[in-house]
């Protein structure tokens, strides 16, 4: 081999290597950036959405809050912080979450089995998967959730939606047991969540307070 044909050849093989290396930096990066937008725009937004949850059922079981609620307000309320939580599951679904989460099956078992647990304290064999799964969906659009006020109107509009009827049949039905099962199921999740996002909740900060 001459020279001029070695010095050929150990060029390209410099430039192959120095693409590859650059190839998987930037493949890196582009998984860095797609597990920090996975935590950023889903599972902080759930966990927010199952934290409220918790809150509004210790206030319900523990700090009295019923008793200072008019019956529209609770039902709006309570519809809409259930209808947070099922809209988020529903999300990890449609925006393709789980699959992307096969970097870490241990969480995303978790994540799965916590929350079909949740769904779980809501089946009171009259609020079923559907009317759940509808009640998720009223929240979305263009892949984010609506605020509350435009809840209301979205409320105003489908009152007599099933998914609506069924909701507020199990908000205004469930008993105090169904709402510690739930509240428990809320609390385990939110710190599952917590162990993934790295952002402390309220219940940690309350605890460690």
């Amino acid at each position: 081999m001459t020279n001029e044909l070695r010095a050929l050849v150990f060029a390209g093989l410099g430039t192959l290597i120095g693409a590859l290396i650059q190839y998987y930096f930037q493949r890196r990066s582009m998984a860095h950036q797609e597990r920090r937008e996975i935590i950023e725009v889903h599972l902080l937004q759930l966990q927010n959405a199952v934290e409220s949850l918790y809150y509004r059922l210790n206030n319900l079981l523990d700090g009295g809050g019923r008793a200072i609620m008019g019956d529209a307000y609770f039902r709006q309320t309570s519809i809409y912080i259930l209808a947070r939580v099922l809209a988020q599951e529903s999300l990890l679904t449609t925006e393709g979450i789980y699959a992307k989460l096969n970097y870490d099956e241990a969480f995303k078992r978790q994540l799965k089995g916590n929350l079909h647990a949740l769904n779980g304290c809501l089946d009171d064999h009259n609020f079923l998967y559907y009317h759940r799964i509808q009640l998720g969906e009223m929240l979305i659009q263009d892949a984010q959730l609506v605020t509350y006020t435009e809840f209301l109107a979205l409320l105003k509009n489908n009152s007599q939606a099933a998914a609506v009827i069924k909701a507020e049949e199990f908000i205004m039905s469930a008993t105090d047991q169904q709402w510690d099962r739930l509240r428990q199921q809320a609390k385990a999740l939110v710190f599952l969540l917590e162990s993934k996002t790295r952002v402390p909740s309220a219940l940690s900060l309350s605890r460690a307070a």
